[in-house]
């Protein structure tokens, strides 16, 4: 009989026959001896390509320092030249700086200045005053035909959520604020039937 063989993996060549070897488990258990299907390689057992005739021609340096990654810092990026597309997104950030807030980052702020509600007003008409400006800015599309169409829809829509409301079933806080909104909602229809 021949000694048997072992792979990296620990599989066993015995004659014609490859075997998982017997072993202990944790517990203490005895792991029964497998048969390994002919022509099967554990991933352990593959061996890494390697060209030899690339390996002739590269400098064992360049080989090592394939092996380990470089270390990126702060110092060796200082020492390498900046790439034209570098230098340009720095001299934009350069610009930017020096402009200020940009004329979009203005008109922005301006707008949420102006939707602001005035400080010495009462609370009540502060809420009324955004509440009909939401409701008009819901309703912004250039058509006044349109506009008309989705104002009765959410009309529509009030009145069902109040018959509901009167049969006494039980309503969201959304719904019963829809219901709250006919009066609004009925103005607003008034006005663009003029």
């Amino acid at each position: 009989m021949s000694t048997p063989t072992e792979s990296i993996s620990g599989i066993q060549d015995k004659g014609d026959v490859r075997v998982i070897p017997m072993s202990r488990r944790a517990d203490g258990t005895i792991r029964k001896e497998r048969k390994v299907r002919p022509g099967y390689t554990p991933p352990e057992d593959v061996a890494k390509y390697t060209n030899r005739v690339l390996d002739a021609i590269r400098p064992a340096s360049s080989i090592s320092s394939l092996a380990t990654p470089p270390v990126n810092s702060s110092s060796s990026s200082s020492s390498t030249p900046k790439t034209k597309s570098q230098i340009k997104n720095e001299k934009r950030k350069a610009k930017r700086k020096e402009e200020g807030p940009s004329e979009t980052n203005q008109s922005k702020l301006e707008r949420e200045d102006a939707t602001k509600p005035s400080t010495d007003a009462t609370p009540t008409t502060a809420i009324a005053d955004t509440t009909t400006a939401t409701a008009v800015a819901e309703f912004a599309p250039v058509d006044p035909e349109k506009k008309l169409r989705a104002l009765n829809k959410k009309l529509r829509q009030a009145e069902q959520l109040k018959e509901r409301q009167e049969k006494g079933e039980e309503l969201l806080p959304e719904q019963l604020e829809k219901i709250s909104k006919m009066d609004e909602l009925q103005a607003l229809i008034a006005e663009l039937a003029l």
